[in-house]
């Protein structure tokens, strides 16, 4: 019995050490900052805000991607003419370990006197992570 019991904590052990675990690693893989479009940024991010600016449409979205400002991450740069807030969230399905990370972009708010980008970091993976740009935030397309 005692054996049993021996084996059953360790169990557990490992069942809560591994939660934590892909709790922790769910926290990196996605971080994501708004910022003014006329703040200070990098000429290569300036130059891009600058083009989609003058040539892009209304209600379309463009993305810039940098995979090597920090190593093992990806930064994604995510402009939507006229949007001042943005809604970011990730989908991933830990139970399907083939599952591409999915990162679902809102822009909200539009507002062309108060433009903004965001900057979103993700873990950079030997899969790519697929992108989903949607005028319809997350929540409201999980309930319809």
């Amino acid at each position: 019995m005692r054996i049993f019991f021996r084996i059953f904590t360790v169990s557990i052990l490992f069942v809560i050490c591994g939660c934590s675990a892909l709790k922790d690693r769910m926290k990196a893989v996605i971080e994501y900052k708004q910022y003014e479009v006329g703040a200070e940024h990098p000429d290569e991010i300036k130059q891009w805000l600058d083009q989609v600016r003058s040539t892009g449409e209304e209600d379309r979205y463009f993305i810039l991607q940098d995979p090597d400002e920090e190593e093992g991450y990806m930064y994604s740069y995510v402009y939507r003419k006229g949007s001042s807030d943005y809604e970011v969230s990730l989908i991933y399905d830990p139970s399907d370990q083939s599952s591409t990370e999915k990162i679902h972009v809102t822009g909200r708010n539009n507002d062309p006197s108060n433009e903004k980008f965001v900057k979103i970091k993700s873990i950079k993976n030997g899969e790519s992570t697929l992108f989903i740009f949607s005028d319809e935030s997350l929540k409201n397309r999980l309930i319809n």
